[in-house]
């Protein structure tokens, strides 16, 4: 009996993707500069049917000749006209292609009986386990539509080069096409492998899973750091922290594991909510510019970090970064929550010109003095608006340091933070393409209220995770306090979170008169109710603080007393 332990060369080793396309297009409409064609071709044979591939192919009006695009987005989620229409604005044609099957609507990716697994609705088991090997897979379905998809961009005339970007699942996806399609460059967001370590923290102390024979047959041909020693183009990996859906943690093993010869650049997205910050998108651009484009463009190398007490006896963190680029903003991030990935407060300490020597950055790293870990990451962005990010490194904190910090029951104040501590509350319907912040609803911003002072505010309302790093943990018995302002009368709630999908939680009210003074507001446990009518008998081991006024609320001086 032949091996159930494929890898990408054995599982990929007979795969046609050599049968015609037989494309037809099935609408199309011209709408602001782009034309909308709604097409259909033929994938891999299955039995004695073909697959059905679903797509958009859309083009610059006008344009005889572009680079162009193959988009994957998130499973589940329908193609995002916004995102797509940035990238036509940019001159690119792009191709967006549904692998999910049937979804509700009209047009989907018709997949025969005998794989009925490959409709993402009804994946079940396939989605996550090889049994009796990769093949059976829905992934093995996914990825074979998505090199036919290849294969359509590569056989028009008018597309000079492609590329691919993917979101999440998508993300995954291509990952296993790139070592056998002609990309020009791939661009993976939110996703690099590691599916069969859901649930194991990178960083959890105790007793690490022993995996069975079928995980590992899934890590061996499906994960996706299996396939990125064999990956043949320029790699752009973007990744939110924060995020809930992929291990943000690991992403940078993976990017470890790229051919070395091949270029490659990683971005952590700090926005703190799960998703892309819009600035993230400057290094989408400059690495499409340089790729697809042919355009001269200074991609940078990636930092190196360490840790260490320097002769003052303070724990400092030191960056070097790329000599051949001229620094912008470069500083650290750091976090004293271990576990629980996504519901941690990244603080950013920037760098000052007395802190940045050459391409050397050190920076403090002034952690809570009983804190016995903690995780920091360097940042670095350049002249030409093209960020990277190191990988994210674990501290063990051997002894008492000089720079130490004492508890505090400060959770915020915009004097001392800005923008540290508190990030805008994502809620699904305000992103672009589920991975991507819109700029304006998920952004937290600073506005001033009385007397000219800053108060912190979102219109998707604003979330803190302090309340669950070891720093800013409640004390015993204590109440919460903070400032309000509003111009006009507002009801601001506050919100306690206890579980990771932030749903279930414990609420309260409070009547912000509008105008005049700041407006002290105070809360004790059992003011905060659940859905149910539950009161809220401790603030201890909340993971989040959500605030959402209905209208533009500020927030400030939230404090324990």
């Amino acid at each position: 009996m032949a091996s159930t332990f494929l890898t990408p060369v054995t599982l990929w080793k007979d795969f046609d993707d050599s049968l015609p396309l037989e494309e037809e297009t099935l609408s199309e409409r011209k709408d602001e500069g782009a034309v909308f064609r709604d097409v259909r071709f033929l994938g891999r044979r299955v039995g004695g049917e073909r697959v059905k591939i679903y797509a958009q192919y859309v083009l610059p009006e006008g344009a005889t000749s572009f680079p162009a695009l193959l988009i994957l987005f998130e499973a589940g989620c329908p193609f995002d006209e916004t995102f797509v229409r940035r990238f036509i604005a940019r001159g690119y044609g792009v191709l967006c292609v549904d692998y999910c099957g049937e979804n509700g609507t009209e047009a989907y990716t018709s997949y025969p009986a005998a794989v009925d697994y490959a409709n993402y609705v009804r994946a079940g088991s396939h989605l996550d386990r090889a049994e009796p090997t990769a093949k059976e897979t829905s992934w093995y379905e996914w990825a074979g539509v998505a090199r036919y998809a290849a294969k359509f961009l590569a056989t028009r005339r008018e597309v000079t080069r492609f590329g691919a970007i993917g979101l999440r699942t998508g993300g995954e996806v291509l990952f296993k096409i790139a070592p056998y399609v002609p990309l020009s460059c791939l661009i993976s967001v939110c996703a690099a492998g590691w599916l069969a370590y859901r649930g194991m923290e990178k960083f959890a102390d105790g007793e690490k899973r022993v995996f069975d024979e079928d995980h590992h047959r899934f890590i061996a041909g499906i994960d996706s750091q299996s396939y990125a020693p064999y990956v043949r183009c320029p790699v752009l990996l973007l990744s939110a922290v924060n995020d809930k859906k992929h291990d943000y943690d690991r992403v940078y093993d993976t990017f470890q594991q790229i051919n070395p010869d091949v270029e490659k650049a990683f971005l952590y997205s700090s926005h703190g909510n799960g998703l892309i910050g819009m600035h993230s998108l400057a290094d989408i651009d400059l690495f499409l510019d340089k790729y697809l484009k042919e355009r001269s463009v200074f991609l940078c190398g990636p930092i190196a970090l360490t840790v260490e007490e320097d002769d003052d006896g303070n724990l400092v963190a030191r960056a070097t970064f790329d000599e051949e680029g001229e620094l912008r903003e470069c500083g650290i991030f750091y976090t004293e929550r271990i576990t629980g990935s996504h519901a941690r407060d990244w603080t950013r300490v920037l760098g000052t010109s007395s802190q940045v020597k050459g391409n050397v950055g050190t920076f403090p790293l002034s952690l809570y003095e009983k804190s016995r870990r903690a995780l920091v990451y360097a940042f670095a962005n350049y002249s030409n608006n093209f960020s990277v990010t190191s990988k994210i490194q674990e501290v063990i904190l051997q002894k008492p340091y000089r720079n130490a910090c004492v508890r505090s029951r400060i959770i915020y104040a915009s004097e001392r933070d800005g923008l540290n501590g508190i990030s805008g509350f994502r809620r699904r319907a305000r992103s672009i393409a589920d991975c991507f912040a819109d700029g304006k609803g998920v952004d937290a911003k600073l506005l001033p209220g009385y007397g000219g002072i800053l108060g912190a505010t979102a219109e998707a309302g604003i979330v803190s995770y302090r309340v669950n790093e070891p720093r800013y943990a409640a004390p015993e018995g204590a109440s919460l306090r903070l400032d309000a302002y509003c111009a006009a009368d507002a009801t601001l709630k506050a919100t306690f979170y206890f579980d990771d999908d932030e749903e279930n939680g414990f609420s309260a009210e409070a009547h912000i008169a509008g105008g005049g003074k700041w407006k002290s507001v105070l809360f004790d446990a059992s003011d905060f109710k659940s859905a149910t009518g539950a009161h809220m008998e401790s603030f201890s081991g909340a993971l989040s603080l959500v605030f959402v006024g209905n209208d533009e609320v500020l927030v400030n001086n939230i404090l324990w007393i």
